[in-house]
């Protein structure tokens, strides 16, 4: 029988593989993407700094030809980091026990962890182009609940005397990048253009890339608080 302890360490130790394997299997998906860009479908590849994550999850590319094989390593990568996530926020609050006043902030902080890995799995299987108002619905409830997420745990760290305040600070960062980005999304030019489209996109790259990192941190950060 596995351990109580070791059920916890795997839990951690998935947070990280799923972030992990989604920066390798999206890399591959880029390589594979059958081209086009929300204004420019005559492009014959993935374009960094002009396609998003989710070109990576369209049946069709822009290009209007098949994307079969990305689509595929995007629904599959893309569900793992999102699956992968919820035990680690099961069993985060553990960390916290002893900070009898912190309940409410890291039990809602953890809700909202759960729930950030099945709008991720949402996003998957809501390819752009079949499905792109409930791709976009559930794009905004995943990042909106993880930004509150993270708040809420930095908030905790910061209070509780028996945890890092490194953790709280990686935290705090990433939650003024998340934040930085959805003003963008609201102040920045039309993303039908060249500039707002540049825009949307590489502020949504380092978003998520930043988010990533930060998940890998506290998977490592809470893996030091266990046992041996």
């Amino acid at each position: 029988m596995i351990s109580k302890t070791n059920l916890e360490k795997w839990s951690c130790a998935l947070n990280i593989i799923g972030c992990i394997q989604f920066i390798i299997l999206t890399s591959i998906a880029m390589f594979f993407y059958k081209g086009g860009t929300y204004i420019d479908p005559s492009t014959s590849r993935y374009v960094f700094c002009y396609n998003y994550f989710s070109d990576l999850g369209r049946t069709v590319a822009h290009s209007g030809i098949s994307n079969t094989f990305s689509f595929i390593l995007f629904t599959v990568t893309l569900s793992i980091w999102g699956a992968f996530q919820i035990p680690f926020y099961i069993i985060f609050p553990r960390f916290f026990r002893s900070s009898k006043g912190l309940k409410k902030f890291y039990f809602t902080g953890s809700i909202l962890g759960i729930l950030t890995g099945i709008f991720y799995i949402g996003i998957a299987f809501t390819p752009s182009d079949i499905t792109n108002l409930l791709h976009d619905i559930f794009v905004f409830l995943g990042f909106g609940s993880i930004l509150l997420s993270i708040i809420l745990y930095a908030i905790v760290i910061f209070k509780d005397n028996n945890y890092d305040n490194l953790y709280a600070t990686v935290f705090t960062i990433t939650a003024i990048i998340l934040g930085t980005y959805f003003l963008i999304l609201s102040f920045s030019p039309n993303s039908q253009t060249t500039v707002g489209l540049y825009i949307y996109v590489v502020g949504q790259k380092f978003m998520i890339y930043t988010l990533l990192i930060c998940s890998i941190v506290q998977g490592f950060g809470a893996l030091k608080q266990l046992p041996a």
